[in-house]
């Protein structure tokens, strides 16, 4: 038996073409959501566009400290070990979510398969960067999206054996679900044209959580919309709306600040901007594979790949000039990094071998 465990819509996602496999294949599994970042109504909706199953397991873990949430997790993934004794629990990504369950079944001595093994940014400031460092040093399966990851991972000392390249699952995703994001009505309720805005997220601590860094970016994506002439398009994140009225910062009408958006109409969104600005490691993916132009507010990133026709930027103005000029003479390129859209499948397959 296999145990899928997810904590985020992010996650929910990129693991949604393993699940629908596993399902087709009607392989024993249980699928395991600690609700890391809760809100019923988005998961209810993302489960429903998705079509997949609801998660035979809710640990309703919610938000907390850093070890308080993944103990939490912990505990709750230890029971349901104890109680199915799956032969590997596969974990995806960075989040607290994947360093507690993958550290649950590793000390009940349950294999741990990593999807996404071997992403590095290089900045030991973010928590993330941590939990992917010890969840690799601990899996037992090394699912690595692109060859830089596994010599990531090489470069780590982990044995050659234990890696496996596979792409990247957003490339699965993207290609099940675009065809949804087509009948999306999103922007025809917001009156947005094709290639008319600007699309933005942010939501990370060294944007949001100070008011310096955060009145710097709403003065970045002031100036991205005058030097486009666009509108930017803002579905804006619960921790960012709080720190805009906290700090009393206020944006201009050329910022329309929306409500968080289910999955199918964030594709959509992504998919008809003139430019994407975003702190998000899967919108860079996303964004990527679909070839648009795209600027990370951030200093660093975890997806070197996307740097054909990516700009890390932070909140730079000069950089951000420097980035669209780029984009505006057709001196980038998109490769074909992330794989063919065959990963949930080379997984499966791997976790299934005899």
């Amino acid at each position: 038996m296999i145990a899928v465990l997810v904590g985020t819509r992010p996650e929910l996602i990129k693991v949604a073409p393993i699940l629908r496999r596993l399902q087709q294949g009607k392989t024993p599994h249980i699928f395991i959501h600690s609700n890391q970042h809760y809100s019923y109504d988005m998961d209810r909706i993302i489960l429903k566009d998705l079509k997949l199953k609801r998660p035979d397991y809710n640990l309703n873990v919610g938000s907390a400290t850093h070890a308080t949430q993944t103990g939490k997790i912990m505990e709750g993934v230890e029971a349901l070990c104890l109680k199915h004794k799956p032969s590997v629990i596969l974990v995806h990504g960075d989040t607290n979510t994947t360093l507690g369950g993958a550290l649950a079944a590793k000390k009940l001595h349950i294999k741990v398969g990593h999807i996404e093994a071997g992403l590095r940014s290089f900045d030991y400031r973010m928590p993330e960067e941590i939990n992917r460092i010890i969840v690799d040093r601990i899996s037992d399966f090394l699912f690595a999206p692109t060859e830089t990851a596994k010599q990531n991972l090489l470069n780590e000392g982990i044995q050659k054996k234990q890696i496996t390249v596979t792409g990247n699952t957003v490339v699965d995703a993207l290609y099940d679900h675009i065809k949804l994001s087509e009948k999306s009505k999103l922007l025809k309720k917001l009156k947005i044209d094709t290639d008319t805005y600007i699309l933005l997220t942010a939501h990370r601590a060294e944007n949001v959580d100070k008011k310096a860094s955060l009145s710097k970016l709403i003065s970045l994506v002031e100036h991205a919309s005058m030097r486009l002439n666009k509108k930017v398009l803002f579905p804006i994140h619960p921790r960012t709306k709080s720190k805009l009225l906290e700090f009393n910062i206020s944006t201009s009408k050329n910022i329309s600040l929306i409500s968080p958006v289910g999955y199918i109409d964030m594709l959509s969104l992504l998919n008809n901007a003139s430019l994407i600005m975003t702190d998000s490691g899967g919108i860079q993916e996303e964004a990527y594979v679909l070839k648009k132009p795209l600027v990370t507010l951030r200093d660093s990133t975890e997806r070197p790949e996307t740097l054909t026709a990516n700009f890390i930027i932070d909140t730079s103005k000069r950089k951000f000039n420097a980035a669209w000029n780029s984009f505006k003479n057709n001196t980038v390129n998109w490769n074909n990094s992330f794989g063919d859209g065959t990963a949930s499948k080379i997984i499966v397959e791997k976790l299934l071998e005899k």
